[in-house]
This record gives C-alpha cells, sequence and structure tokens, in this order.
C-alpha cells in the first residue's frame, strides 16, 4: 500500500520486519500428545508449564499483529498531509523527519521466527500439571505484592488466586483498551491565533515515547505539550505512542480537532494641530484597523473610549490600542507619541530681527540639516498664523502679514512637525521672544 504522506511512509517503514513470521509444526505437536508419552507425561509435567505459557503468549501475541496491521493500514490512510498543512509560509520548528527520527531512537528486538527449532521442541515436551501443587518450598507472588492465599496444608486456594489474578488481567485489559483508543484531548477546540493549546492523554502512564503531530509543520516528543497556533485555520492533530518494552507504535488521528480563528490586525496613527497655543497640545487618535467591531485605548495608563486627548508638552506618551473582531479574538497596537519643547530641537528663546548680523532670523538648528519632512508654524499670541515654511533656507525674519515687523519684546509660538521616514509622527512646540 502506498501513500503520498511522509507521515504514513514514515510509520510503515517503522513497522515493516514487525509482522512475525508464526509456522508453528502443530503436525508433530498433535503427534507428540497423542502418543504412548502423552500418558507419562501426566506425571512430571511442572518443568514445562512455563514454557508451554510463554509459547502460547508469542502465538496469541503474533496472532494480535496480524490482526491489528490492517486498523492501522487504515489509519496510514487517514494520516493528514503534513506538507499541505505547512503552506507556503512560516518556518517550521522541527522536520518530520528529525522528530520521526527522534521518536524511534531506540529500536524494538524482534525476533525473526517467534517459534524457532527451540521453541518446538519445548512444546513437543509439554507437560501436564496436577490442579494443586505444592508450594511450602516456593511460590512465584503476584505483581501487587500480595502473597497468594493459600490453605493450612500450604496449597493455594483456588478461589482468592482467581481473584487476584482477575485483578492484573483487567488492569492489563484496561491498559491495553487505552492504547487501542490513546484517548488524548485539548484544553480547547476553538482558539484565536497566537493563544496556547494544551494537550493530554488521559489514562496512561508518561513513561512512554510520545510524538504529537500539530497539523502546522510542528511536532513534540512531550506527554502533555502546550502548543501556539500562529495561523488560522482546521488543523488535524495525530498523536503516537510506542510504549517501553512493546515494539507496537499506536497512532490516532483527530480530524479537524483544532479550529484556530483570525485576529484583528491592530494599528493606528494619530495627528497633531498645525499650530498650538499653550503648553498642552490635542491628539487625535485614528483607530486603523480592519475588520474591528470594537476597540480601547489605553493613555500613558489610563483607559478611554476618547479618540481625542491632551497631552502636556514636553513629554513622551505610550499609546495602547486593544482591538477585537467579530470572532472575538484580541490584538493590540503600541507607539509612543512625542511631544517636545525648544530644547529637543536646539531652538533659541528669543531673536532680533534688526539686521545687525546677530540673530535676524529664527529656525531651530536642528531643522537646518533634517532629512525627515517637517514644516513649521508661527502663530501670534491669539492664535492668529503669522508665518508659515517647509524650507531650511527660508527662516523667519520677524515680518508680519501685514508687512510690519514684530515689536519688541513680543512674543509668539512656534509649532514644528516632524514626519520621519518610518512614518512616525513628533510635534515640537515652544515660544519665541522679539528683542530688537
Amino acid at each position: 500500500m502506498s501513500s503520498e504522506h511522509p507521515f504514513d511512509d514514515h510509520l510503515k517503514q517503522a513497522f515493516e520486519g514487525f509482522e512475525p513470521d508464526v509456522h508453528a509444526n502443530w503436525a508433530e505437536f498433535e503427534s507428540s500428545l497423542e502418543g504412548p508419552s502423552a500418558v507419562a507425561a501426566t506425571s512430571t509435567m511442572g518443568r514445562g508449564v512455563s514454557r508451554w505459557a510463554m509459547a502460547a503468549a508469542v502465538v496469541a501475541g503474533g496472532a494480535l499483529m496480524w490482526v491489528a496491521k490492517p486498523a492501522v493500514e487504515d489509519l496510514f490512510q487517514n494520516t493528514p498531509d503534513v506538507e499541505a498543512s505547512l503552506g507556503t509560509e512560516g518556518e517550521v520548528g522541527q522536520s518530520f523527519d528529525e522528530a520521526w527520527e527522534e521518536f524511534t531512537s531506540v529500536t524494538q528486538e524482534f525476533a525473526e521466527d517467534l517459534l524457532d527449532a527451540e521453541g518446538e521442541r519445548a512444546l513437543n515436551e509439554v507437560e501436564l500439571t496436577p490442579v494443586e501443587v505444592d508450594l511450602s518450598s516456593s511460590v512465584e507472588q503476584p505483581k501487587d505484592d500480595r502473597p497468594m492465599a493459600k490453605s493450612k496444608s500450604g496449597k493455594i486456594n483456588p478461589a482468592v488466586a482467581s481473584e487476584q489474578l482477575e485483578e492484573g488481567h483487567s488492569e492489563g485489559m484496561n491498559r491495553e483498551r487505552l492504547l487501542a483508543e490513546l484517548p488524548f484531548d485539548a484544553s480547547v477546540r476553538e482558539a484565536c491565533e497566537g493563544v496556547e493549546v494544551a494537550f493530554e492523554l488521559s489514562g496512561l502512564d508518561r513513561n512512554m515515547s510520545f510524538l504529537w503531530n500539530f497539523g502546522d509543520g510542528h511536532f513534540s516528543s512531550d506527554p502533555a505539550p502546550r502548543h501556539v497556533f500562529n495561523r488560522p485555520g482546521t488543523y488535524d492533530i495525530t498523536l503516537s505512542i510506542r510504549p517501553h518494552g512493546d515494539g507496537m507504535i499506536r497512532t490516532r488521528t483527530i480530524q479537524n480537532m483544532i479550529t484556530v480563528l483570525p485576529k484583528p490586525d491592530a494599528e493606528f496613527a494619530w495627528a497633531f494641530p498645525s499650530a498650538v497655543s499653550g503648553n498642552k497640545v490635542r491628539v487625535r487618535l485614528q483607530n486603523e484597523t480592519p475588520d474591528a467591531s470594537a476597540s480601547q485605548w489605553v493613555v500613558d495608563g489610563q483607559s478611554t473610549q476618547d479618540n481625542l486627548i491632551q497631552l502636556e508638552v514636553p513629554g513622551v506618551y505610550p499609546v495602547n490600542l486593544v482591538a477585537s473582531n467579530k470572532y472575538g479574538c484580541l490584538d493590540d497596537a503600541k507607539h509612543s507619541i512625542q511631544v517636545g519643547d525648544r530644547n529637543g530641537l536646539l531652538a533659541q528663546a528669543r531673536f532680533s530681527p534688526n539686521d545687525d548680523g546677530h540673530y535676524d532670523t529664527f529656525l531651530p538648528h536642528s531643522l537646518r540639516d533634517m532629512e525627515d519632512a517637517w514644516e513649521m508654524v508661527v502663530v501670534s499670541r491669539d492664535g492668529e498664523e503669522v508665518y508659515r515654511t517647509s524650507d531650511a533656507k527660508e527662516p523667519w525674519d520677524g515680518t508680519l502679514p501685514n508687512g510690519d515687523v514684530a515689536g519688541d519684546r513680543s512674543t509668539f509660538q512656534w509649532t514644528v512637525r516632524i514626519v520621519a521616514k518610518d512614518g512616525l509622527v513628533r510635534l515640537f512646540t515652544d515660544r519665541i521672544r522679539v528683542e530688537r
């Protein structure tokens, strides 16, 4: 049976050679039981009991492998395509080859012929044993360390012994059932991208080899892993386990187990006024998150629904936007809004437009060689614009819109908005005094 899935091929290769070659010589075995030696064997059968039990277990184990193999092959056909789940984007934390090599690093030993010549001779030498065995010399204790109940004569109490055997058998059957079903589950079946999901295998001890395939190109050998799905979609989850001392690899896939919902891509911008009057700046926040159904602003640690805020000069203010979409998934964006004074642009506090060659014009020194886009606006004390420039070669010379020159000791407010190449917007504002 061929498969286009690498996950399937690795599992098949791991199982190759595991099919037992069971070719017991049953004719010879039956004739040995029907022959004259069978009668004599009834008195000395104690030595062969363990060999008979071992051989019967081997045969039963081989039959179980043959019965289980078709079910495993059915799983191969339903194993999700790992490569398809990767898509064309994203980086794989660990390749499947690496994960599988780690998972199968300890090779289990299997006999090529489970019933070889020595095993057949053991079967031929089987001897019968009485129902009651004298245990005065030695008794093999059950796994739960409770002594098998004996009568006063030192012989096994069949009723109590049967109860103890049934308990051990029940535990074994329960373990086999859990291994067959692999009842694993996740903390959530639906989550937003970026949310951590916890996986758990119930009822089995963790002293086994595990390989989890999360369907997004990532794997884990942890018994109870936690995984973050970073892309929206629906994912099949596959678990393969190999108990210690048991070479059989059990695999289970739950299709469409995890649905990852998209989260919004939060983003915002802000706008400064072209001119400021005073030591506070009003800033308009602009939510640019697509498909946002709700949002919340956090400005300098304070939550608000208003997108018009007021900031004192100078200062740098962290602003967060928390946005949610129709699925209830959240995302946040953070920027720092800077409003500065004269110190941030190396601007003088006074200038004297009297044509004496000293401080005849005004322009913050940092703007003279600035490569970012900028604009400076000067307003009077009553907020009337008196000058505007974005050219470092055109500083303000004190001339007013009516052609007059600013009077001595008059004050004005200047505002500079800067837009950096990365889109970051800053504002600087302060007063300038005219001295003639």
